[in-house]
């Protein structure tokens, strides 16, 4: 059990999972290519490989980077993500730029988005912080002055772009990590009951956020109602609606590569997206999802294996935070397919179409390999001074 989490094996399974997404992805985006973008059916096929391509080479390198790094660079590296997510932010209310502010950009040209490189610094952040005051972790006022401002900056920046889900899932991850930390269950209860507030809050009140420049936009406040009445009351434009169609479409074996009905004709819009899942199911059935679950889930207890054997907390608790990251983004996405949460536009990590997702969770997993070859040249060595 001690080598199912090593570098070699982690790294043989997410070459798997980008075999076989990048092969998915090609069936789903075809037609889209074909018939909306007047592209030949490879086009988003090729950009894809360029961003995995991309991908391996932030992989090759954190992984040949030590972690220690990392750790003795945190608040630095947050700083950095700071400065990152503000500057489309500062592009937006200097030139009245679109409502969106999420993306780098040169000229007209869109490079990533930036909320990626505050989820990674938070991440990095945390870990350090459980990692020297793991003795405090359950004082509620060391963690209301030493973390939470930091997370709070991390989280508004994030929600001034604005992206919501990005938000809640980064809040997920840290809680999480908080938690397994040995956070006392009354912060926890207490963060929930905020957090269900705020929820509310974001359904009911989004008017106050808007006059505080965290507005929800009108497509995020379509996905929320059209959720909370169950698909929603125009079912012709509601990709739930029609991803769950596609699903039961494809039943137990699927229609077949290729064969899919609903990534047509605009039922699924971009279905190499978001959606993905819907396209999938529908063309490779339910037994191929389970596949690709399973795939995913052995690529999860690897990472869980990883953090066990890490030598310190700070390794440990980074490893969990990537890998909780990756996994929440795939539950989620799930969820919004088959309409038991809102669409909120994440992705699955490897599968779905998209540059920055692609390059910052293969430089994440680079992150977690580089770990994993030190906890195995830590127990190399401790091996070889019990042999002594």
């Amino acid at each position: 059990m001690n080598n199912f989490g090593n570098h070699k094996n982690l790294l043989l399974m997410v070459l798997l999972i980008i075999f076989i997404g990048s092969f998915l992805m090609y069936s789903a985006s075809s037609s889209f290519a074909l018939y909306t973008f007047n592209k030949s059916d490879s086009y988003f096929f090729v950009k894809h490989i360029i961003w995995f391509l991309i991908g391996m080479v932030g992989l090759f390198v954190l992984s040949n980077i030590n972690y220690r790094f990392l750790k003795d660079n945190a608040i630095l590296i947050l700083f950095v993500s700071w400065i990152i997510m503000f500057i489309p932010i500062l592009q937006k209310l200097l030139f009245n730029g679109d409502s969106i502010a999420r993306w780098l950009k040169i000229g007209n040209f869109s490079l990533m988005t930036t909320s990626d490189f505050g989820k990674l610094g938070i991440i990095i952040f945390t870990s350090m912080f459980i990692d020297k005051y793991h003795h405090r972790i359950s004082d509620f006022k060391f963690l209301i002055k030493n973390f939470l401002p930091y997370l709070v900056i991390t989280i508004s920046l994030i929600l001034w772009q604005p992206d919501l889900s990005t938000s809640v899932v980064l809040i997920l991850i840290i809680f999480s990590m908080l938690y397994i930390a040995g956070i006392s269950n009354k912060i926890i209860f207490s963060s929930l009951i905020l957090c269900f507030l705020s929820f509310i809050s974001i359904i009911f009140l989004y008017q106050i956020g808007q006059i505080l420049g965290f507005e929800i936009s009108n497509y995020q406040q379509q996905r929320l109602f059209n959720w909370l009445s169950s698909f929603g009351t125009n079912q012709q434009y509601d990709q739930s609606y029609f991803s769950v169609l596609a699903l039961a479409n494809g039943g137990f074996l699927g229609r077949g590569i290729g064969d899919s009905v609903f990534k047509y004709n605009g039922f699924i819009p971009e279905g190499q997206t978001d959606f993905i899942l819907a396209i999938i199911g529908e063309e490779i059935g339910f037994i191929g999802i389970l596949i690709i679950f399973s795939i995913f889930l052995i690529l999860f207890f690897q990472g869980i294996n990883i953090a066990q054997n890490s030598s310190n907390r700070f390794s440990m608790f980074l490893s969990l935070g990537i890998i909780t990251n990756i996994f929440i983004y795939l539950l989620i996405n799930a969820f919004y397919v088959i309409g038991i949460l809102p669409t909120t536009g994440l992705p699955i990590p490897f599968i779905s179409y998209g540059g920055s997702q692609t390059i910052f969770t293969l430089s994440s997993i680079g992150i977690l390999l580089n770990i994993s070859k030190s906890n195995f040249q830590n127990k190399n060595y401790r091996n070889y001074y019990v042999k002594v």
